[in-house]
């Protein structure tokens, strides 16, 4: 996979700053999971690539089952968000990842400011997207599929499942049909251990983001009202197209957010 990355235009001064700040706090990353980065020291994109590495070991994602890979898209596409004025209540970013089983805990709720994995539980995937794994994915009306890419939140109300919450599509030609395609974050009784250990698998949606009835209150009422939400699949289609993805942009909107010379270590264990 190559990653669209912009020639940067930073100074001679400014990269010999950043390789002593990167050799002085610099963690090494298992590259082959996350290639938009890339292991030079003159990278300009390294104090970026500490403060994942530190929040990823920080809030022991791994531990929770939450691949460094998904992580790393996850805010690359939350900082282009931000970077696009679409992001209205920072700090918090929801994560599906579909690789994943239906009957596992593959979705997450994050809190960015205070390091602090919020909730992690069941999420159901679109019907016609597959039976335990999410195999397909669809911007298109009817199909009944889940889609790839980044929502935002937008606000709550009681429909035909009860308390749910809207989302807007942002990736174009991925899931921009989002809301004329009714997806939602909503509750479902289909959505358990109980299903699971009667049928062998938890329910499907049509093509919401479907979580367990009663936890989805609480949930909702912490990722309303702007915030972002981010499906993913290792597809490749996507991973080169989305725009959303593109590094450059996503670290320009971080050193304009941060300290040009961020100075973040990971702490020892």
């Amino acid at each position: 996979m190559h990653w669209r990355r912009k020639t940067p235009s930073s100074s001679t001064i400014t990269l010999l700053i950043l390789s002593m700040v990167s050799m002085l706090f610099f963690c090494t990353f298992p590259l082959q999971t996350c290639q938009a980065f890339h292991a030079v020291i003159e990278d300009p994109t390294a104090d970026f690539e500490q403060y994942v590495q530190s929040l990823y070991e920080t809030i022991e994602l791994k531990k929770a089952g939450l691949d460094f890979d998904c992580f790393c898209y996850a805010l690359i596409g939350y900082f282009n968000l931000k970077r696009k004025d679409a992001i209205k209540k920072e700090g918090i970013i929801s994560i599906i990842d579909f690789r994943k089983s239906c009957n596992g805990k593959r979705f997450y709720v994050i809190d960015l400011k205070r390091n602090k994995l919020l909730y992690h539980t069941l999420v159901a995937h679109g019907r016609h997207s597959g039976d335990i794994y999410a195999r397909h994915f669809s911007n298109k009306p009817g199909s009944l599929q889940s889609s790839l890419g980044f929502f935002v939140t937008g606000n709550t109300y009681d429909g035909e499942y009860g308390y749910s919450l809207y989302l807007y599509g942002m990736d174009e030609g991925f899931n921009d049909n989002a809301r004329s395609r009714g997806i939602v974050v909503h509750g479902a009784y289909y959505v358990g251990r109980s299903m699971i250990k009667q049928y062998g698998k938890i329910g499907r949606s049509q093509g919401c983001p479907a979580l367990p009835a009663g936890l989805h209150i609480n949930i909702i009422d912490t990722i309303m009202g702007g915030t972002c939400l981010f499906q993913f699949y290792n597809d490749s289609n996507y991973l080169a197209k989305s725009s959303l993805l593109d590094v450059e942009d996503a670290v320009a909107q971080f050193k304009e957010e941060y300290s040009p010379l961020v100075q973040i270590k990971v702490s020892d264990r």
